[in-house]
């Protein structure tokens, strides 16, 4: 029985000495060119970031609508008096322009032009024109932090997606084994060199080998919709 245990320890060793050495580290599989990649496509695609840009866009047209706004608080109006009885003005009303004993007309004749200034709405200008530009600001800085986080998303999505590679590639090298194992157990079973128990042990190792196994594709799978979920395109397609 002692003999027994040491060769289901010696073949353990075995196998996670095959696994290893399959898949030691997921750092060689990590490529910084194609993380830049990954992340100048989800800022070309992710609705979020285009959300930001029309508002950055807006920013701007508000600050140009608020730099010619000062033309508000001006107003110009104009008198048109010909020469005769009737004087027109702008509104349309008539009146009648006489002067002296005379019956000489208006002092004024023609078109009589005005400029008026509120200076209430002068004033206020500088301000909108601040505030137009604060919100310029606002706009461009959300969309900077926004670009931060997005990139580190899609960092950290692209990692997690890579280990599930590594992962996956240790459990098939292990399933691997776990049948190697198996088939040498059930040989000697066969032969009555091996106890029933044991040659079920195999199997249920085998069968958990697959379970997990499993459990890593779809693992790896979800992983792989995270990112894509970013990018607003299949992995496959980024090159």
């Amino acid at each position: 029985m002692m003999k027994l245990k040491l060769l289901f320890a010696f073949v353990g060793v075995i196998i996670l000495q095959k696994s290893v050495s399959a898949q030691t580290s997921m750092l060689p599989d990590i490529s910084q060119a194609y993380i830049d990649k990954l992340v100048a496509v989800a800022k070309a695609n992710y609705p979020a970031v285009k959300a930001n840009e029309h508002k950055i866009e807006e920013a701007k047209a508000n600050v140009s609508k608020a730099g010619v706004s000062y033309l508000d608080a001006l107003s110009l109006s104009y008198i048109y008096q010909p020469q005769g009885f009737l004087g027109i003005t702008a509104a349309g009303s008539t009146t009648t322009s006489t002067s002296g004993s005379g019956g000489s007309y208006g002092t004024f004749n023609g078109i009589q032009l005005g400029v008026t200034l509120n200076i209430g709405t002068f004033i206020e200008k500088p301000f909108v024109v601040k505030a137009a530009k604060q919100e310029l600001e606002i706009a461009n800085d959300e969309q900077d932090e926004y670009l931060l986080t997005l990139t580190s998303n899609v960092k950290k999505r692209y990692y997690t997606y890579i280990q599930g590679i590594a992962n996956l590639k240790l459990l098939s090298q292990a399933n691997t084994d776990a049948l190697e194992v198996l088939t040498a157990v059930k040989h000697k079973f066969e032969k009555g060199e091996e106890t029933f128990e044991n040659y079920n042990r195999a199997q249920l190792s085998l069968t958990t080998s697959y379970q997990e196994k499993i459990l890593a594709e779809s693992n790896l799978l979800i992983a792989k919709a995270d990112l894509e979920e970013l990018l607003g395109e299949k992995l496959e397609d980024v090159r």
